[in-house]
């Protein structure tokens, strides 16, 4: 069966301040991007479909080179900043992607069996590959999805506000419900705030666009997508969050999304700031042997 890892990477990175997807971090100038593959390669992955821009492709590909062709077959797909839409012949012109959810879509014509969804910029750590792997494999069906969700004391940066997807799990760890909040930050011990002053306990559980999927999820996608241009289309800055289908997919008496729990501390890069520790944290890994030193040898 195959199994593909699809990594979203088709954003400019406007407050990191250029391409953090293939920005360096490991002692060698490896990228996130080329972790993820790699532990994607020891998770037993068949495929990796990478979102870009068209017009990031040259980049991605000197980064990249061959280094993995004999290990996996890595893919691109493009998600149009400004995509041809069945049924809306008139959408406004846009400067930045239409969201996570619209990435997802960008790549449905490249995936064949179930499938991973990650972000470039995030390191995950190679366990929640293998546990994500194995249950894709032994799991996942048309009437299911997954999910590894974190704290949120663990997720939020020193340097600025993040995007988190807030959630709720029933007594059998299944999702129940999952909201987007832009903008949180730390606001004491124990809270964190979004800008209306909406405020969020710190053990929370959050989704970090960790996501397990049958195939046939892609209606699903579909259908809110064209829900989202209907309501949004005018608004230049609306997105389409990876979380609005599998918070409707739950919805229905008959789905499920099963949360798998994580306590360890993400690493990420949303701010220039925000290397430093994440480089660190690389190098620990690289001299626990977790990974090779020179992971492009």
């Amino acid at each position: 069966m195959n199994t593909t890892l699809v990594i979203m990477a088709a954003w400019m990175g406007s407050r990191y301040g250029g391409l953090k997807q293939i920005d360096w971090f490991g002692p060698n100038g490896e990228t996130i991007l080329e972790y993820s593959i790699y532990d994607a390669i020891r998770a037993w992955f068949t495929d990796v479909v990478i979102i870009i821009r068209r017009s990031f492709e040259e980049q991605f590909k000197q980064v990249l080179g061959s280094r993995f062709d004999d290990k996996i077959r890595i893919q691109y797909a493009f998600q149009e900043i400004n995509p041809v839409v069945e049924g809306f012949d008139s959408l406004p012109v846009r400067e930045k992607p239409r969201g996570t959810g619209h990435a997802v879509l960008s790549a449905k014509d490249h995936i064949k069996g179930n499938f991973c969804v990650i972000n470039a910029d995030d390191y995950y750590g190679v366990d929640w590959y293998r546990q994500m792997h194995d249950w894709l494999l032994n799991n996942c069906k048309e009437n299911t999805c997954s999910m590894v969700w974190y704290i949120l004391e663990n997720t939020l940066s020193e340097n600025g506000t993040v995007n988190r997807g807030v959630c709720k799990v029933d007594s059998e760890s299944n999702l129940t419900d999952i909201e987007e909040r832009l903008k949180v930050w730390k606001i004491s011990e124990t809270m964190a705030a979004k800008p209306d002053g909406e405020e969020t306990w710190l053990e929370s559980i959050v989704s970090m666009n960790f996501w397990g999927f049958h195939a046939t999820i892609f209606a699903v996608f579909e259908v809110e997508f064209h829900k989202f241009l209907k309501e949004q289309w005018t608004i230049e800055k609306s997105e389409f969050f990876i979380t609005v289908p599998p918070n409707q997919f739950v919805k229905s008496v008959d789905k499920e999304c099963k949360v798998m729990i994580s306590n360890d501390k993400r690493y990420w890069v949303t701010y220039a700031d925000d290397k430093t520790t994440t480089q660190k944290a690389i190098k620990a890994l690289v001299d626990e042997g977790i990974y090779p030193e020179n992971l492009r040898e």
